[in-house]
């Protein structure tokens, strides 16, 4: 008898995850649905913090996310079974935070308040180069560390305990609207503030290589 869809994933061993997940697309292209659910709840704790790390602020991170998972749903009759599920989906994660990317550095203009054209040219950049961004991420430990209370409040319970912005909004006594737009600006002021020490690393630089008299 063959295991159960819901039951393919409950182990977390790295070795097979791949053939469970391939396991579990096999029972959606026959019929269960359901069995989808299970590949979101595996591969969702790789694919959100991904599409986070390369978007701009105000960026709706839940809808490139759950994008992601529709169009790997409609098309999951082009995956190749027995290669890299995971792979095959940061693909179309990237791609869909890509095309999201272009649309609002279209929209954008010099009097933008929350995307740049400067800061979109920036985040292409990034999405291009796939490169990891050790650095960046040090940076922002150290900016949050410097931030106010109520924003590394509001971090936390969107980031951390991955609450809704409605959930959050009710928590704080706040409309969803109003959280939505303080999760943008404290998105923002973090971008500055890692582009800032950025800058000033790098500016330091020549006179370390020189020497101080």
């Amino acid at each position: 008898m063959e295991p159960e869809p819901s039951r393919l994933l409950s182990e977390r061993d790295p070795e097979t995850q791949s053939e469970r997940l391939d396991a579990c697309i096999r029972a959606v292209l026959a019929g269960d649905r359901s069995a989808f659910r299970q590949v979101v709840e595996q591969l969702l704790p790789v694919i959100r913090p991904y599409v986070v790390s390369r978007t701009l602020p105000c960026v709706d991170v839940d809808e490139i996310v759950q994008q992601t998972f529709v169009e790997a749903y409609k098309n999951l009759g082009e995956y190749r079974l027995g290669t890299s599920f995971k792979a095959w989906l940061i693909t179309i994660a990237r791609y869909q935070t890509m095309k999201e990317t272009t649309r609002l550095r279209r929209q954008a203009d010099y009097h933008s308040r929350y995307v740049p054209v400067a800061l979109a040219d920036q985040m292409e950049k990034q999405l291009a180069a796939e490169s990891v961004e050790d650095e960046r991420l040090l940076l922002l430990r150290d900016c949050l560390s410097h931030g106010k209370d109520y924003s590394r409040e509001l971090i936390r319970l969107r980031y951390a305990e991955d609450l809704s912005m409605q959930e959050i909004g009710e928590s704080l006594q706040r409309t969803a609207g109003a959280v939505r737009k303080e999760l943008c600006l404290i998105r923002k002021r973090l971008h500055e503030c890692i582009d800032d020490k950025l800058q000033l690393a790098q500016a330091d630089q020549p006179a370390t290589r020189g020497g101080v008299e």
